[in-house]
């Protein structure tokens, strides 16, 4: 496969369809390089998977993902597919962030604006990072992700923000937010397991973080790392009462919510969760695992996919 060439698959449908405006723009500034540029749109959910699969089966060494974190999921389950069943190292993941929150830009240091973004591939500086998988919901045979994974009420808050027909980025998780917020948050009776432990805990809200970021502006994993080789896993350890919820929102939005005597965080490579009472909301970077499942599973891929920073 030429070198030469750079293959893109673009999502118009991304950030509630503005990106679809953006195409001729995402067009202009990535063939200001010496590459030609091979736009592939897609049109249907889990095409961009697809299309990554295939790109990486034929060899291509890079694929750019312009959406957002969606788009970025798809992208990077197709690659680690391909390239587990040729047993080869996957291509370099690029990405033009023009979707509704690009945590996982954000958090790689990718710079939001589209031209900038743009230099960032052509730079061509690479770094290696972790995936992690998931084992539940939709998903029993697993679904790979780069960002983070969302139980209980953070899930439910960018499940709303989703269906919202037209605002897009943080007003719509502000929106959401405010309309759950109506409404006591309620608390789930899980079994957690990790590192050989088990506990029982009732939480209204727990985060396997790869990245920092979720939600658009929620630090879920204030202190996680790409290429650490581990999650950041945050949970409530107790319901938090309504006095308090505003408080602990604020905390989430400045990332000193681990300050707080209300949460628990430990790191580790694997980390299940079993709902004992009540049924799961469930998110990997955004996109919906379950709105109501009774188990998860997730591991860590160490050093599994380089990307264009």
């Amino acid at each position: 496969m030429p070198e030469s060439e750079l293959f893109v698959i673009l999502n118009p449908h991304a950030g509630k369809g503005q990106a679809r405006k953006l195409e001729e723009k995402v067009r202009f500034c990535l063939s200001r390089g010496e590459r030609k540029v091979v736009l592939m749109k897609t049109e249907e959910e889990h095409e961009a998977e697809r299309l990554a699969w295939e790109a990486t089966m034929d060899g291509r060494k890079s694929i750019i993902a312009a959406g957002g974190d969606g788009t970025v999921n798809e992208v990077v389950n197709g690659m680690i597919k391909a390239s587990l069943e040729m047993g080869t190292p996957p291509p370099v993941l690029g990405v033009i962030p023009i979707g509704r929150g690009n945590d996982f830009a954000w958090g790689m240091g990718i710079p939001l604006d589209l031209e900038e973004a743009c230099t960032v591939v052509f730079a061509g500086k690479t770094k290696i990072i972790d995936a992690g998988k998931v084992y539940g919901g939709k998903y029993p045979d697993g679904r790979y992700f780069v960002n983070g994974l969302g139980v209980g009420f953070e899930p439910l808050v960018n499940f709303m923000a989703g269906d919202f027909k037209r605002l897009s980025g943080a007003p719509s998780y502000v929106l959401a937010l405010l309309k759950m917020l109506a409404r006591y948050p309620k608390p789930y009776r899980v079994e957690i397991n990790y590192d050989g432990r088990q506990r029982i805990v009732w939480t209204q809200q727990l985060s396997i973080s790869n990245g920092r970021r979720m939600g658009s502006m929620f630090l879920m994993g204030p202190d996680a790392l790409f290429d650490d080789g581990l999650f950041d896993v945050m949970w409530a350890k107790r319901p938090i009462s309504r006095r308090k919820i505003i408080p602990v929102i604020a905390s989430f939005l400045k990332g000193t919510q681990l300050k707080r005597a209300d949460f628990k965080m430990v790191r580790t490579k694997k980390f299940s969760v079993v709902a004992k009472r009540g049924l799961l909301p469930v998110h990997v970077d955004g996109e919906e695992v379950s709105r109501g499942c009774t188990e998860i599973s997730t591991e860590i891929l160490e050093g599994i996919l380089p990307v264009f920073v």
